[in-house]
């Protein structure tokens, strides 16, 4: 059992017996059990934690292809293997599948918003315009899995322990202009739908998590990664634990504009990359969001606005259609 896991069952453990007031006799004493409280800082203190020296560590990327598609956003990009990658632009009708040269291997009628492939070989995605969450199997076929309505799905991806995490934000409110019936929300489900957990607020139960989270990946720490536009222009990265606890919030480093994330990845060691269209620059932060470097630079990418990565390759989707991919050296 990870550190993590044995804070998540202690807490759950710390929940039940918090709802129990049962006085024990013993002879002629009366015992009252009195909820505790977590401190996980404190957990943490004690156990200690595992950190990435990047200092030590060679990361770098060299360019091994690139090819136009389309000319619109990239809106959907998604790694099957290190070979291959569904791939949408904005607007279109239809999702491919596409090698790393560009060339169409398979041609889907499916609008998803966003895809992510599990480890089994399924592919799960997003629907806004039918307000589900469905699945493509292997073999082609398309099927429901949960309909969200009347909540709108955004961004999903695998979570660690096999589920899906899935992004959604009510039908009527205003993107950036919250009031008190506004709900932004990451919702953890299993692969048949069912809600484990939902995150939305922080833990005082008052302060929102997200202003629009629009890009969710969970890290292999269990840390879950979340890009949050605060206006058309602007935004952040949440970073919170499996249990949802705040842990840090990233808004750019040593930048000439404002910072403006549209997509998130972790690599092998749990590094966290970003892209960041307004400064054209994809960011490499630590495990524990320390920022280390500019992975690419805009010399190296114009408008990056997707990632994907399948072990040591690296997809990213620029807002004309084009497409680089990238070989990860570490």
């Amino acid at each position: 059992m990870s550190d993590y896991s044995l804070i998540d069952n202690h807490r759950e453990l710390t929940k039940m017996l918090s709802e129990l007031e049962v006085p024990i006799k013993n002879y002629e004493h009366s015992v009252t059990y009195t909820r505790g409280e977590i401190n996980e800082d404190l957990i943490e203190s004690l156990v200690g934690r595992i950190t990435l020296d990047l200092d030590d560590t060679c990361i770098d990327v060299t360019q091994i292809n690139s090819f136009q598609y389309g000319d619109n956003i990239i809106v959907v990009l998604e790694t099957v293997s290190e070979e291959e990658c569904y791939i949408r632009e904005f607007k279109s009708k239809y999702i491919e599948k596409v090698n790393n040269q560009g060339a169409t291997r398979e041609k889907i009628s499916l609008t998803p918003n966003d895809m992510c492939a599990t480890d089994n070989g399924e592919v799960y995605f997003s629907d806004l315009s039918n307000k589900t969450i469905g699945r493509l199997s292997p073999s082609g076929s398309i099927s429901r899995v949960v309909r969200t309505e009347p909540m709108l799905p955004g961004a999903i991806c695998q979570s660690v322990d096999g589920g899906l995490l899935v992004t959604l934000r009510d039908n009527k409110s205003e993107h950036y202009n919250l009031d008190s019936h506004s709900r932004r929300i990451v919702r953890h489900i299993t692969v048949t739908g069912d809600v484990i957990r939902e995150y939305e607020y922080q833990e005082d139960g008052q302060t929102r998590l997200f202003t629009l989270p629009v890009r969710v990946t969970q890290n292999s720490n269990s840390d879950i990664c979340v890009v949050n536009f605060t206006s058309p222009t602007t935004g952040d990265l949440v970073i919170m634990s499996s249990s949802g606890r705040m842990k840090s919030v990233y808004c750019g480093q040593n930048l000439t504009k404002n910072f403006y994330p549209t997509d998130v990845v972790c690599d092998s060691l749990c590094n966290i990359l970003v892209t960041d269209l307004g400064n054209k620059q994809i960011h490499l932060l630590s495990p524990d969001v320390e920022f280390f470097k500019f992975l690419l630079k805009e010399n190296e990418v114009n408008r990056p606005c997707r990632l994907t990565l399948c072990k040591s390759t690296l997809w990213v989707g620029y807002n004309e259609g084009f497409v680089k991919v990238f070989k990860c050296k570490m």
